[in-house]
């Protein structure tokens, strides 16, 4: 029996999605089951049509954020550095030092997931 067929580019933005966020909150946003999720992955291992959108949503998708993340670490240096030159408040330094932490921590370790490929490949 042949497999039913599909929106291949929302299946491939689903999956792309499910890998940063989880299939159960990426389920939830597009108003559809755990389980469907779950079929596309199982499909894209097969469909090579899936698959192949689906690398290329999900390289889409870090590249973007890998871009807002690099950004927004300038935006953090460059405030931390007028605070520490004007004087500004410890507890605001502090405040801004945690967010270049978070998000340079975040950028790291989807640098170094991104190496180790994607649920297809596991």
């Amino acid at each position: 029996m042949a497999a039913p067929s599909i929106n291949y580019e929302r299946a491939a933005i689903i999956l792309a999605e499910a890998d940063l966020f989880g299939d159960r909150q990426i389920a939830a946003r597009w108003g559809i089951g755990d389980r469907t999720v779950r079929n596309y992955r199982t499909r894209a291992v097969s469909d090579s049509k899936l698959s192949s959108l689906y690398q290329l949503k999900k390289q889409l998708i870090t590249r973007d954020w890998q871009t807002d993340a690099t950004r927004a670490l300038k935006v953090g240096l460059d405030k931390i550095t007028h605070l520490i030159r004007d004087d500004g408040e410890p507890a605001q330094i502090h405040a801004v030092a945690g967010a270049i932490k978070i998000i340079g921590e975040l950028k790291i370790a989807s640098e170094a997931l991104s190496d180790t490929g994607s649920y297809l490949e596991s």
